[in-house]
């Protein structure tokens, strides 16, 4: 793998940590997410009129991955609304590897290399170490723990639904930038249902610009993950997309203002290293 390719998926993992921060930083974390998507739609209204349509074979894919983020949307909203993104977004990031790993053991049937297992070891040991912290220090929320782990299978099901949608999509840039778009409608007509037009329309006009900046992190992060996929192996460019945890918990410290402890800092390497061993060897 090149330098240039390393600064890629680093750069990424940078812009996937970045767009959380925004989310969890704002005041209402529903409304936060439905102008992410906003803005990711916006940036793709930009692309999509220049690229072939997806082949018709993807477009049930397409429906699944939108109708799934909206639940990944919910998810995020409420685990964030509940505890630190320190927390949250290790949760959410370490723990989707480790359901997808003893999903294809337990489920479908394939086999853990040793490394692979050694991998599942430390990463549940990370999450429960910091677990075990957030409960020392008072601040344990466990209907955030289980929105953050439930967005873990969240994020596996979009994973898999991606995945085989743009293997027939035939234009795998087109996909990526219909998803993006697509995204956006099922979680703001949930909002707008939920909360009405006047108050959506009002949040809006004073965090367009955070939503605007989410949306094209996230867009930039998962084309930027995609071409480097192109161009490395998967599992290396999914190993070191995995150091998104670390940045997580730095922009969580020093722009939310989030107390760091040894135990939540040794539990995110933890973490990251079970997660990458996972990647390469499972």
């Amino acid at each position: 793998m090149s330098l240039s390719v390393i600064a890629i998926i680093l750069g990424s993992a940078i812009l996937h940590a970045v767009w959380n921060a925004i989310i969890k930083g704002g005041a209402d974390k529903l409304y936060e997410t439905s102008i992410k998507a906003l803005g990711g739609a916006l940036l793709m209204l930009c692309c999509i009129p220049f690229l072939p349509l997806p082949a018709p074979a993807s477009w049930p894919f397409l429906a699944g991955t939108a109708t799934i983020h909206l639940f990944y949307y919910l998810f995020m909203a409420n685990a964030y609304k509940g505890s630190d993104m320190s927390y949250v977004y290790t949760l959410m990031r370490g723990s989707s590897p480790l359901f997808t790993a003893l999903f294809t053991v337990f489920i479908i049937g394939h086999s853990l290399s040793p490394g692979g297992w050694a991998g599942v070891a430390v990463l549940s040991a990370g999450i429960l170490v910091m677990a075990l912290d957030s409960q020392k220090r008072g601040d344990f929320n466990i209907a955030a723990t289980i929105f953050a782990l439930a967005n873990s299978l969240v994020i596996m099901g979009y994973t898999v639904m991606d995945g085989s949608g743009v293997r027939v999509a035939g234009e795998p840039l087109s996909y990526i930038c219909w998803v993006s778009f697509l995204n956006f409608f099922p979680i703001t007509t949930f909002v707008i249902m939920r909360r009405g037009v006047k108050p959506y329309w009002g949040y809006l006009k004073t965090r367009w610009r955070y939503g605007l900046t989410g949306g094209v992190c996230s867009a930039v992060a998962y084309g930027l993950a995609v071409w480097c996929m192109n161009h490395a192996p998967i599992s290396q460019v999914a190993a070191l997309r995995e150091t998104s945890v670390v940045f997580g918990m730095l922009l969580a410290v020093i722009f939310l203002k989030e107390k760091l402890t040894p135990a939540r800092v040794l539990a995110v390497i933890a973490v990251l290293v079970g997660a990458t061993v996972m990647r390469l060897f499972a």
